[in-house]
């Protein structure tokens, strides 16, 4: 298999780790295998690397230009707190910044340090705690009626 994957994920590849696969022509199928090479140049118009991976198909069901989707296991799975997309804000001075409230009613602004984004879904590594409530959808709002000075 040949994946082109994004830059910014490039320093997470090494050969040997765990591939899984899943084509469409068989979609209830798990594919396995391992990386075998990291290319070590970024594509300069798609910013993307390549990774190739050995794929075992002893049933030879696997054709070559077959779309694919794919997980790489780049380590082992950790538990973190994260919060939906939508509840994550990209502030004007580049900060990253979500909403907390304790009663529904009043909500704070808060600082925070993020990590991997996935699935509609953004890691919090730092500026939240597992007993706060976030803010899950339309956090953007909140903090444009801040910036129009509405808000407190």
């Amino acid at each position: 298999m040949l994946a082109n994957v994004i830059e910014t994920d490039a320093p997470a590849y090494e050969v040997g780790q765990d591939v899984q696969v899943r084509v469409p022509a068989y979609p209830d199928r798990v594919f396995r295998g391992y990386v075998t090479r990291v290319g070590s140049t970024i594509d300069p118009n798609t910013h993307r690397q390549l990774v190739r991976s050995e794929i075992e198909d002893p049933e030879h069901l696997l054709r070559s230009g077959m779309f694919a989707s794919f997980v790489i296991r780049v380590g082992d799975p950790v538990r973190s707190l994260a919060v939906t997309d939508a509840g994550v804000v990209r502030e004007g001075d580049g900060t990253m910044t979500v909403w907390v409230s304790n009663d529904n009613r009043r909500f704070t602004r808060r600082s925070v340090k993020i990590g991997l984004q996935q699935d509609g879904w953004t890691q919090i590594l730092e500026g939240l705690q597992p007993n706060e409530t976030a803010v899950m959808d339309g956090a953007v709002f909140l903090s444009n009626k801040l910036a129009l000075g509405e808000a407190s």
